[in-house]
Formats: structure tokens, C-alpha cells, sequence
């Protein structure tokens, strides 16, 4: 018998509070560091995940590698332009790509420990 109660993404009340995940890039694990503390600080994430990456890309009609970190950021969907404002603010190389995601499952406890982490 599961002992978490799940809430699932799809029939949703317009006043429910919708949890989102945002998957951006950085230059590196360092600035990852600085611009997770600065969107917990301000409140506009309840956490974030950060990861060493090795990127490929085009750029300018090339293939190139880099080095970089990525970082998943925990929020509300209500503080989407708030976390881009934070990582532009703060990201030294280029314009931050932000991707966010509906998850279709979270457990009661995950949500309301990122509901009350960014109130």
C-alpha cells in the first residue's frame, strides 16, 4: 500500500498552484553555484540541482564542445520570469536558455515543501 499521496498534473483548478521545473546552462559549475544561491535567496526556487556538463553544439555553422554545468531549478510556475530575470542577471556569457517542464506526477510532500520554500 503506497504511503505518498501523488497528484497528478491533468485536471487542474485555475487557482491550484502548478510546481514546474526549469532546465537551463551555464558556463560552469561555479557560476551554477552563484546563480542557485542568488534564486534561493530571492526566494524563486525551493531548490536546484546542478550538474558538470560536456555540451555540443552548432554555433555559427560549426560543431563545438564545451565544458559547462546545466541546473535544474524547483519552482512555482508563478516565478518563471523571475528565475530568467535572476539568470540574466547573473549568467556572464550568453542569453540564458531556459526550457521549463509540467511534471505529471509529484508527491504531496515535494510540493508543499517547494510551495512553502518560495512564499
Amino acid at each position: 500500500m503506497p504511503s505518498k499521496k501523488w497528484k497528478a498534473a491533468k485536471g487542474r483548478k485555475k487557482s491550484t498552484i502548478i510546481m514546474i521545473l526549469i532546465y537551463t546552462t551555464c558556463k560552469n559549475t561555479d557560476e551554477a553555484r552563484e546563480m542557485a544561491t542568488k534564486l534561493l535567496s530571492e526566494k524563486v526556487a525551493a531548490g536546484v540541482d546542478i550538474f558538470p556538463i560536456y555540451s555540443i553544439h552548432r554555433d555559427s555553422g560549426q560543431v563545438k564542445g564545451v565544458n559547462a554545468a546545466s541546473m535544474i531549478v524547483k519552482t512555482e510556475e508563478r516565478k518563471i520570469q523571475q528565475v530568467n530575470d535572476v539568470l540574466r542577471q547573473t549568467n556572464t556569457e550568453f542569453e540564458p536558455r531556459v526550457v521549463s517542464f509540467k511534471p505529471f506526477r509529484i508527491n504531496q510532500e515535494f510540493k508543499e515543501w517547494v510551495t512553502t520554500s518560495v512564499a
